[in-house]
């Protein structure tokens, strides 16, 4: 898996925005590499902090927001979204604390036993997309 350091963030186009029936801009992500020119639409908010990593045809973006407390992870395939999960603070806090199952609200997906996936704090985002790539919800 290889970081993506050069990439520019935009709003999308208004045209957009209205034919997807949002009501404010999503970002877009764009980056080049070997394999061409990418651009994605994200639903990270505009405070959160990025990390951009490509394995093969897959594009991975973590999202994350200390101040409103939430960690998101999106999986591209080519120009498609193909999965993501999101995990508010609350959750992580409650998970960490305890080995059982727990619904990770706003995503179909479930976290089992996030304390053994995620382990401790303060990891790197290269570790917490590994460890939680594996309970991305795919579309």
């Amino acid at each position: 898996m290889r970081r993506i350091n050069n990439y520019s963030i935009n709003k999308e186009s208004t045209e957009d925005m209205i034919n997807a029936g949002r009501f404010n801009p999503c970002l877009q992500i764009t980056f080049r590499d070997k394999t061409g020119k990418h651009t994605h639409k994200l639903s990270a908010g505009y405070g959160d902090s990025l990390d951009v990593y490509r394995e093969g045809a897959e594009t991975f973006v973590l999202s994350a927001n200390s101040r409103l407390g939430y960690i998101g992870l999106e999986v591209f395939e080519g120009a498609d979204k193909a999965g993501n999960i999101f995990i508010e603070e609350h959750q992580v806090k409650e998970v960490l604390g305890r080995d059982n199952l727990v619904t990770v609200v706003g995503s179909t997906a479930y976290v089992a036993e996030v304390k053994e996936v995620l382990g401790r704090d303060n990891l790197a985002p290269l570790t917490i997309i590994k460890r939680l790539k594996n309970y991305v919800y795919y579309h």
